[in-house]
């Protein structure tokens, strides 16, 4: 394929991107110089690892929680969903250290839709299963008796935290509001959050909002409500 020109972009960010891709790239990683070969493959060691260790710690979760009858519990599931969310994320891991060694993000556009899908997914929908087991937990100490939890619950629960981990995972790829670009050292790949136009603006707020002000903001009343039952009920000790 054709490089861009060397007396124009060598040496500096995405100067290896082809032509035809060069509108991936935005102006403000341009003005930083290309990143040494060193750094991409300690870059590529680091995430191998961490590939590595997560794979085993999630796929052990998963496999000591599936294969254990005592640990079949609807509370557990939660826990499973949280760590096979994690293992969604290593499906990028892959495609990362190749991308260090080729020091540029390969497939272009398709391939940096396929790495973000797999960072967006993981991201959302392990924050908003976090916002469901801080429920869970005030729910089962708040009310012991009545309030737990079943089976057929916490399935609709975790069907609904991959349901919200889709909207704002699908619509950059379709080009309907947002994108995904690659960013930092061009090797991996995120949502626009540099451009300047009111489109972005407006899908970074609500992104924002969605991704991390909802699921905190619910994790943060819950464990409040855990926090004053768990007090009052210290205080009912006392009298």
């Amino acid at each position: 394929f054709k490089m861009v020109s060397a007396e124009i972009q060598e040496g500096m960010l995405g100067w290896n991107v082809p032509v035809e891709h060069q509108d991936l790239v935005h102006e403000h990683w341009r003005q930083f110089p290309a990143v040494d070969k060193s750094s991409h493959y300690l870059l590529a060691l680091i995430y191998a690892t961490l590939m590595i260790f997560s794979l085993t710690g999630n796929g052990l979760v998963i496999w000591i929680f599936s294969t254990s009858k005592s640990l079949r519990s609807a509370s557990n599931m939660f826990i499973i969903n949280l760590a096979i969310f994690d293992l969604t994320m290593m499906f990028e891991m892959p495609h990362l250290i190749a991308n260090s060694f080729y020091q540029r993000m390969l497939g272009n556009q398709l391939g940096c839709d396929i790495y973000a899908v797999f960072g967006s997914l993981s991201g959302i929908g392990g924050a908003i299963t976090n916002a469901v087991i801080a429920y869970d937990r005030y729910k089962t100490i708040s009310c012991p008796i009545d309030g737990r939890i079943n089976k057929v619950q916490a399935c609709i629960l975790i069907t609904i935290t991959w349901l919200y981990a889709l909207p704002f995972t699908v619509v950059p790829i379709t080009g309907a509001w947002g994108r995904y670009v690659p960013e930092g050292f061009l090797t991996t790949c995120s949502f626009d959050f540099l451009s300047e136009d009111q489109d972005t603006k407006a899908f970074v707020a609500c992104i924002f909002v969605w991704s991390y002000v909802i699921p905190m903001s619910l994790i943060c009343i819950f464990y409040s409500k855990l926090f004053i039952a768990v007090r009052h009920h210290e205080k009912m000790l006392k009298e």
